[in-house]
């Protein structure tokens, strides 16, 4: 019994973390001078950054909720007052759905970038 106990936590948790690795990633929209950075550890998505380097522009995200598939994020664009949720679903490995709401809304697909 012991042992699958520890076979079961082991599954769980390799499968958590390549779930987490979906999201992984540079991401770009196509028409945006913004491109999204997200850094996840074995566990979590930990940080998400946007930034353009056309615009001289940084923005953080602040995660509120996530599962293997799904993110929710906010954010606040200082230079314009924008206040934002954004929701993010894994689409495929290459694509990710992402909601706004809020003072702007809109729901675009973003692109894993392709570094070749």
């Amino acid at each position: 019994m012991k042992k699958l106990l520890i076979t079961l936590s082991l599954f769980f948790t390799i499968l958590t973390s390549s779930a987490q690795k979906s999201f992984e990633g540079v991401w770009v929209t196509p028409g945006s001078t913004y491109e999204t950075v997200i850094l996840v550890s074995d566990y979590e998505v930990l940080q998400i950054i946007n930034y353009s380097f056309k615009e001289h522009a940084q923005l953080e995200e602040k995660i509120l909720t996530q599962t293997d598939t799904t993110m929710t994020t906010k954010i606040h664009n200082q230079k314009n007052g924008y206040k934002i949720l954004m929701s993010y679903t894994v689409i495929d490995e290459n694509k990710l759905e992402c909601k706004f709401t809020g003072d702007y809304n809109e729901t675009l697909i973003i692109n894993r970038k392709n570094f070749k």
